[in-house]
């Protein structure tokens, strides 16, 4: 049970998948009536705070495929990071999937040296786009990880959230 704030428990909550057309509760914002929006607290699962994230040296040999796998397991490498590094473009590539902790995919097939200094971080900083129950738009600029915004959202934009803002959790 997670409790906000003022010590209230909150009854449910929800995954939240962010969306530029649906509310929360998964209904078309654009023909639900403003008085009829259902409002939740959201709980900010993943923000990382600073960039780069995590770096590795203990990457597998890979020889002109997409598939990375790592000697030791790194739960903080996700889907959507740019990952830089000798032998890399100087752009890097970015992750497609990861598979476990241990291994992921690259977006496109290159060739990494064993061992090779691997940084994974993402373009932009953590940012959280929402619109609230009273018709604003509020962007979060590294919310805290692990806290309940001190808004009543609506809606998240999936255009707007980005830089590994996962995991949101609508609370009601």
């Amino acid at each position: 049970m997670i409790r906000n704030y003022y010590t209230d428990s909150y009854k449910s909550g929800i995954a939240v998948k962010p969306s530029d057309t649906l509310l929360l509760d998964g209904r078309t914002k654009s023909t639900t009536p403003q008085s009829s929006w259902k409002q939740y607290n959201l709980y900010v699962g993943n923000s990382p705070t600073t960039l780069p994230v995590t770096t590795t040296s203990d990457n597998n040999a890979v020889s002109n495929s997409a598939n990375v796998g790592l000697k030791s397991p790194n739960p903080q490498i996700k889907v959507g990071m740019r990952v830089t590094g000798a032998g890399l473009p100087a752009d890097g590539l970015l992750i497609a999937s990861v598979t476990d902790a241990s291994n992921y995919v690259l977006a496109q097939a290159d060739t990494i040296a064993a061992d090779a200094t691997l940084t994974y971080s993402y373009d932009t900083e953590a940012i959280l786009k929402v619109h609230t129950v009273n018709d604003e738009v509020v962007t979060f600029v590294k919310p805290a990880q692990g806290f309940v915004l001190p808004v009543s959202v609506v809606q998240v934009y999936s255009t707007g959230t980005s830089g590994g803002v996962t995991d949101l959790i609508a609370l009601s």
